[in-house]
């Protein structure tokens, strides 16, 4: 846009310029190019790819909601500004792997059957920058059949690698059954363990009940940190704590992987 300097106005168009009169004086500005219609966008084919990706973000978006409500519980209590995000990455990663349907048209359903299913899913985190790894600082054993997690010989002040201000520390399980093409699911959580910093060595056991349906389960293995004032205990800021996916199971028809 420019400021037109003469000793008489101008108003009208020359080739691709526009002469306007505003308070600010004589402006002459750039005709501006035609917009395309929607119309036009969806039959032009250049834009195939754009219209095909655009699709998939919005079911993924669809589905993505639904895979962070599977362990909502947790999820409130530990996650990061990066979760839905990765969440949605998650969706799409497994999309990808639906090799019958055409980009555009790929679905969930297609994609949980991949062979990679496992090493996408496991090691979800809610909150990326306290990982699991890095939290327990001890190992564990899951018996899936029991629907249990074990933590022998486990020492809170040394297994874990606790915030400052934490005296407490909770640590809970789920089990989650997603039925992905209904965009429904049922939760089990365990009750909570609570252990004190100072506390001497312990076995821990955390058990669930077995959530309706059979389409995939997933594990999840919470450990939230507490300050206790009295009888009271407060949970620390959800960057604090640590949520993750240790383990997943399909139904053997839909699963070319047996756990």
């Amino acid at each position: 846009m420019a400021k037109v300097i003469a000793p008489f106005k101008l108003s009208g168009t020359l080739d691709d310029i526009n002469f306007v009169n505003t308070p600010a004086g004589n402006i002459a500005r750039m005709k501006r190019e035609k917009f395309m219609t929607s119309k036009e966008f969806m039959e032009n084919p250049i834009y195939d790819r754009i219209r095909e990706q655009g699709k998939e973000m919005g079911y993924a978006s669809g589905k993505s909601r639904i895979f962070r409500l599977l362990a909502g519980q947790f999820y409130k209590k530990s996650k990061d500004l990066s979760f839905a995000g990765r969440a949605n990455k998650i969706i799409l990663e497994i999309l990808k792997e639906d090799n019958h349907n055409p980009k555009g048209k790929r679905t969930l359903e297609e994609g949980m059957k991949s062979q990679f299913l496992h090493e996408i899913l496991l090691g979800f985190e809610g909150n990326k920058n306290k990982p699991l790894s890095k939290v327990l600082l001890s190992d564990f054993e899951h018996f899936k059949e029991q629907r249990t997690i074990q933590i022998a010989d486990f020492i809170p002040k040394i297994h874990l690698d606790w915030p400052k201000e934490a005296t407490h520390a909770h640590l809970a399980l789920a089990l989650a059954n997603w039925d992905f093409a209904s965009d429904s699911f049922d939760t089990c959580y365990s009750e909570e363990i609570i252990c004190d910093k100072e506390s001497e060595k312990q076995n821990i056991l955390l058990t669930s009940e077995n959530p309706k349906g059979n389409q995939c389960l997933l594990t999840y293995l919470f450990i939230g940190f507490a300050k206790k004032e009295r009888s009271k205990y407060t949970l620390l800021h959800r960057r604090n704590n640590t949520v993750s996916i240790i383990a997943c199971k399909m139904p053997e028809e839909l699963s070319k992987d047996k756990i």
